[in-house]
C-alpha cells in the first residue's frame, strides 16, 4: 500500500468516527474562480487568491486561454488538508504516490493547492504552481473529458508552457531564463541522454510517474516543456490549442495530430529526441532549431 493509500484510509476512518470536523476546523478554503476579473497589479503580500485571479486575466488576456465556469480554488493548510479536502470531494478514491508529494492538483471541480507548500516558494514559484493546474483547467475546456486520453507529455508540458509564460507576463521572470533553466537542467542530467524517456515513453501516467520516480523532474516535466515550447516555437501556440480544442471530436490523437501539424506525431519525436541529445549546458532552444 503506497503512503497516499495509507493516509486516504486513516482519513476516512477518523472521518467516519468522529463524524467530520466542525465547520471552524475545515481544512480548506475555498473560493469560485473568477473567469471575468479584472487584471490588476500585485501588492507586496498577496494572497493566493490574488494571485490566482492574477493567472486567470493574464491566460485569458494576454494568451487567448479560456477556464471553464463554475471551478473553484481550494487552499489547503497542510498534506493532511490537502488529502482530507480530496477525500471530501471525491470519495475513497485510491490516490497515486505522486499526490502526496504534489504543490497542486487539478481536478473536474477546480484546483487544490497546498498552502504550506507555497509558503515555502518565491512568489515567481507560486505563479509557477497556480498557473500551471489553471493551465490543466483550460485543457479541460479545450478537450472536454477526454483530455485524460491526451499524452500526458503534451498535457504537462503545455501546463509548464503557460506557467512560465504567465510569470514572464506578469513581470516576475522572463520565459527565456526559464527556458534556458530547463535546458540546462535536462542537459546536466546524471544518467547519459541515451537513457532519457522519449516522448512516446511518456504518453502514459503510469510510465511517467516511473520516469519521474527513477530519473526525476528534468527528464519528464522538463522534456515536456522543451517539447512543447519547440511545437509553439515552429507552429504558433494557437496549433497547440487548435489540437487540443479538436480532440474530442476523433478517435485517436494521432488523427488529430496530422491533422493540425505539418510533420506527423512520428517524425516530431523522433526529431526531439535526436535534438535533446544534442542539447548541452547553456544552449538555448531559440537558437538550435534545426
Amino acid at each position: 500500500m503506497t503512503r497516499a493509500v495509507s493516509l486516504v484510509a486513516s482519513l476516512l476512518i477518523v472521518l467516519t468516527v468522529l463524524g467530520g470536523p466542525s465547520p471552524a476546523a475545515e481544512p480548506c478554503q475555498e473560493r469560485e474562480i473568477r473567469v471575468d476579473v479584472q487584471a490588476a497589479r500585485l501588492g507586496e503580500d498577496p494572497s493566493t487568491f490574488d494571485l490566482i485571479d492574477a493567472i486567470a486575466a493574464s491566460m485569458r488576456d494576454d494568451l487567448g486561454l479560456k477556464l471553464p465556469a463554475w471551478r473553484k480554488a481550494y487552499v489547503c493548510r497542510d498534506e493532511p488538508a490537502f488529502l482530507e479536502g480530496l477525500l471530501r470531494n471525491f470519495g475513497a478514491k485510491v490516490w497515486d504516490q505522486s499526490v502526496t508529494t504534489s504543490a497542486g492538483l487539478a481536478t473536474p471541480i477546480g484546483i487544490f493547492l497546498r498552502g504550506d507548500y507555497l509558503a515555502r516558494l518565491s512568489l515567481a514559484g507560486r505563479l509557477g504552481v497556480i498557473g500551471h493546474e489553471l493551465a490543466h483547467l483550460n485543457q479541460q475546456e479545450l478537450a472536454g473529458p477526454r483530455a485524460q486520453e491526451l499524452p500526458l507529455w503534451i498535457v504537462e508540458g503545455h501546463a509548464e508552457w503557460v506557467a512560465f509564460s504567465v510569470i514572464d507576463r506578469l513581470g516576475y521572470g522572463a520565459h527565456g531564463a526559464q527556458r534556458a533553466e530547463v535546458v540546462f537542467a535536462v542537459s546536466l542530467q546524471a544518467i547519459p541522454h541515451t537513457l532519457l524517456p522519449d516522448l512516446a515513453r511518456l504518453e502514459s501516467r503510469e510510465r511517467w510517474q516511473q520516469s519521474t520516480l527513477s530519473l526525476g523532474h528534468a527528464a519528464t516535466y522538463g522534456q515536456a516543456y522543451l517539447a512543447v515550447d519547440r511545437l509553439t516555437e515552429r507552429y504558433g501556440s494557437t496549433k497547440v490549442v487548435e489540437f487540443l480544442r479538436g480532440f474530442a471530436t476523433v478517435a485517436d490523437f494521432r488523427e488529430r495530430w496530422n491533422s493540425v501539424f505539418p510533420i506527423s506525431y512520428q517524425q516530431f519525436i523522433d526529431d526531439f529526441r535526436a535534438h535533446v541529445r544534442g542539447l548541452g549546458p547553456g544552449d538555448d532552444l531559440r537558437h538550435t532549431q534545426g
